[in-house]
């Protein structure tokens, strides 16, 4: 039987996640998905658009059976260890046997040629990047020039580019965890992660759906979402520039949700994210190390302006060194109070929603699953062990920031499984 796993975020659902279901699908007579998803804040620092649970009810009315949750710990952690994390309880639930992920270019063997190499020569690696850093060069380029003198220049330029990067951490978890997972890889369609041209056309080569297929990233969508905010007729003014580019029932659940609750961003946390670093005397929080919480707090001090919005802020901190994405993630993990957890590994394997399938799934796995499995927030407690009880008081406290910006009730965190 296949069953495969999907990492994601979904934030929010579009055609380039559709399209990656229906590849997989295409792959096997009786497939089965199950898809992991980050909480209420995601992998690059920023909030997620929506809840959890309406994205799980997305991902089931669009071809996923069963929808887990990643820990929060990892969710906004590196992209080793979103990834790590991720797959690693997959390969937990004993049933899952595939991690499909996208990628740029259909390049399987090289990335799994990269990261092999990133982790049999992990020590070699950071002795390398360590020297480089001292010289004023960025991570992912000193990164990139290990790979470059292993290899050749245009295995090393693999590198460049978002989904390959997170591919090599994919496969680099299952190679260092020795996971029971077989790669797969689905090439990506249309916009880049980071384009945010939200009208990039791509022929549809699925065996499904329209001849042309509009494929634009999450990014694009976010920003035309926050573009579209201030218009009247706000969110229905949306309908006509996202029905090209989200899958109608997945565009009417998310505009449904969008009108029912406040928009969701990360100026939606500004206060917040401002108070707590005001009353923060020491960086004692992940990623926030002296110099950049010193260079925080100095922009903070002497902006000529009240607060800056948050993409300015992270735009006048960032340097070479260190990419936007960086500071957002450290900012997140300072307001969410996450400290370094050196050892960290999965404790539970939570349940967000099934479908017909996934109640299958779900059954075979309280059977065969290497982790306790809860389908409720309140048996969260019952199943940590006490040394890992902090995880419980992460997760509820970022619900209950998230779900309070965003005027929704804390009893979401306590329901039931989505069942669609």
């Amino acid at each position: 039987m296949n069953i495969t796993g999907i990492i994601a975020e979904y934030n929010p659902f579009h055609n380039g996640h559709y399209y990656q279901i229906e590849q997989i699908k295409n792959l096997s007579q009786r497939p089965f998905l199950i898809a992991i998803i980050s909480g209420y804040f995601c992998q690059r620092g920023e909030p997620a658009i929506t809840s959890p649970r309406i994205r799980t009810k997305i991902a089931l009315e669009n071809g996923v059976d069963l929808v887990l949750q990643m820990p929060t710990y990892s969710a906004v952690g590196s992209a080793e260890i979103f990834a790590s994390v991720a797959a690693t309880i997959l390969d937990r639930t004993g049933i899952c046997n595939c991690l499909a992920f996208g990628a740029e270019q259909n390049c399987l063997s090289e990335l799994e040629q990269i990261a092999l190499l990133l982790v049999e020569q992990e020590n070699e690696l950071w002795l390398y990047i360590d020297q480089k850093l001292k010289s004023g060069i960025s991570y992912a380029k000193a990164r990139e020039q290990f790979v470059a003198e292993k290899f050749n220049l245009k295995t090393a330029a693999l590198l460049q580019q978002s989904n390959q990067i997170l591919a090599i951490e994919y496969l680099k978890a299952i190679y260092k965890n020795k996971l029971n997972l077989k790669p797969c890889l689905i090439q990506r369609q249309g916009s880049a992660y980071s384009d945010p041209d939200l009208n990039c056309l791509t022929a549809d080569v699925c065996t499904r759906g329209p001849a042309v297929r509009n494929f634009a990233s999450a990014l694009a969508i976010r920003n035309q979402i926050a573009k579209s905010a201030d218009k009247s007729g706000f969110p229905a003014n949306l309908i006509e520039e996202l029905l090209p580019v989200i899958p109608p029932k997945a565009l009417a659940t998310l505009l449904y949700n969008i009108s029912k609750h406040k928009l969701i961003n990360m100026e939606s946390f500004a206060d917040l994210y401002y108070y707590t670093l005001e009353n923060t005397k020491e960086p004692i929080t992940r990623y926030l190390d002296k110099a950049l919480f010193n260079r925080l707090k100095k922009i903070v001090r002497f902006t000529d302006h009240n607060y800056l919005p948050i993409e300015n802020l992270t735009e006048q901190v960032k340097t070479k060194q260190l990419p936007a994405t960086r500071v957002k993630r450290a900012l997140t993990n300072l307001l969410l109070h996450i400290q370094e957890e050196p050892n960290f590994e999965p404790s539970y394997i939570q349940v967000l929603g099934f479908n017909r399938q996934g109640r299958y799934l779900l059954k075979r796995m309280t059977k065969s699953a290497q982790l306790p499995i809860i389908t409720n927030f309140s048996e969260l407690s019952s199943v940590l062990p006490a040394d890992n009880l902090w995880q419980e008081e992460l997760e509820l406290r970022t619900a209950r920031i998230w779900l309070n910006q965003a005027g929704c009730s804390l009893n979401e965190i306590f329901a039931s499984p989505v069942i669609v």
